[in-house]
């Protein structure tokens, strides 16, 4: 098949694969596999050149479209979206866009079209084409039980209003696709409340071949890391809770302690947090080296969406978890057999202390992770996973689309959100 793959942001190689990347991109990697795929991709001329240079000669057609703008506008446009009661979702939207994928289809012919996120369905497409879209998580749940949990009334009142808006135009935007992907059975049982007559399938993710990788380094004693990206709120919030409310009771129980906060965009929040026991490192060029040394990998989350790479990606590389219950959410692991579970500071700083006590439970544990995502969590299995639903999606509109009926010619008005 010839496919268009559409992206929110550049997908970028290791080690800039931050977000959602560490998703699209295996995605396209194992569809470049199958069919010829096209890339059409929010991002600057110099991660166009990068893209080209590392992934470019698996692609049929390649461009990006620069999107970037003065941060004074853009804080703009938020607060008039929301002030005529409309969602920051909109913010995805730019007609430069909207004219590439026009060209781009008009040229292409293209067997269908596969947007990596949902809010691409503020834009037009064919309407004799299918269109597909991957979701790494139900959004306006995701501002809800961020919502809930953030310990700030203004930053309350703000999430509660973008869910708010965000929910209505969201559920609008996901009845335009063909196919709904979700990378959790939680996912798609919020999306389907919502949306009951919506065709809907779960994809998980996979983990990353060089986690599986043994570095051969020492563990430190007593040492834990967390990794994310902190411009993403349930990181920020999360690790700020556990800064808080657990770490003290852990120090309390072992003085030795230390966590590595690992990850890109730092809040000053959590800047102002870092002391000897707490090693705040900012962006890194490979996270690996810093998990592998830590004896326990915590996921303090409070709210969450979607599926969390990063256990995954702990789970490859043999760290034992201590995580609360919506931290591993969607994945196959199981409290005292694969991973510690805990919801609250005095269970969770326990548990951790359990961990740096007790060398047997943590390879117990380790290898029960392991074992799940050598078995569940492959790249490649899933990438067959995601070619056989979009060939079926091929399959069922090619016995209702005209063959008389071009691409160029069937571009449809966008549906009112």
């Amino acid at each position: 098949m010839k496919i268009l793959m559409l992206f929110p942001y550049a997908p970028l190689p290791p080690p800039l694969d931050l977000g959602g990347t560490k998703r699209n991109l295996p995605f396209l990697l194992e569809l470049a596999k199958y069919h010829d795929v096209s890339v059409l991709a929010y991002g600057t001329r110099e991660q166009e050149q990068l893209f080209r240079k590392s992934y470019g000669g698996l692609c049929e057609e390649v461009r990006f479209v620069n999107r970037r703008r003065p941060r004074l506008l853009n804080a703009l446009q938020m607060f008039w979206l929301l002030g005529t009661g409309r969602s920051s979702f909109r913010m995805l939207y730019r007609p430069v866009m909207q004219q590439a994928i026009n060209q781009m289809v008009a040229k292409g012919r293209f067997d269908l079209i596969h947007c990596c996120v949902q809010m691409f369905g503020y834009f037009r497409f064919p309407a004799n084409l299918p269109v597909t879209s991957d979701t790494h998580e139900v959004t306006y749940d995701l501002l809800r039980r961020t919502a809930e949990n953030t310990r700030s009334l203004l930053r309350k009142m703000w999430l509660s209003l973008q869910w708010k808006f965000g929910k209505r135009e969201e559920i609008a935007l996901c009845r335009k696709f063909d196919l709904l992907l979700t990378t959790t059975e939680r996912d798609c049982q919020v999306f389907r409340k919502d949306l009951p007559n919506q065709n809907m399938a779960v994809v998980q993710n996979g983990a990353g071949n060089s986690f599986f990788e043994d570095l051969g380094l020492e563990q430190e004693l007593c040492a834990m890391v967390f990794t994310g990206l902190f411009s993403h709120l349930p990181n920020s919030d999360g690790i700020i809770h556990f800064l808080d409310h657990i770490f003290p009771l852990i120090l309390g129980l072992e003085s030795q302690a230390r966590i590595y906060v690992v990850g890109k965009s730092p809040t000053r929040q959590l800047r102002a947090r870092a002391s000897e026991n707490v090693i705040v490192t900012g962006f890194v060029e490979d996270v690996r080296p810093y998990m592998a040394r830590a004896q326990v990998f915590v996921i303090p989350l409070l709210a969450g969406g979607g599926i969390r790479g990063k256990a995954l990606e702990a789970m490859a590389m043999k760290r034992p978890i201590v995580t609360t219950t919506i931290g591993v959410e969607g994945i196959h692991l199981r409290h005292e057999h694969s991973a510690l579970l805990a919801d609250t500071p005095d269970a969770f700083a326990k548990a951790v202390v359990r961990m740096f006590r007790d060398r047997g439970l943590r390879e117990r544990l380790a290898e029960n992770a392991f074992a799940t995502v050598q078995r569940s969590y492959n790249w490649e299995a899933k990438g067959k996973e995601l070619d056989g639903l979009l060939r079926s999606v091929v399959e069922a509109r090619a016995q209702k689309t005209s063959p008389n009926l071009s691409p160029a010619a069937s571009l449809a008005p966008p549906a009112a959100v």
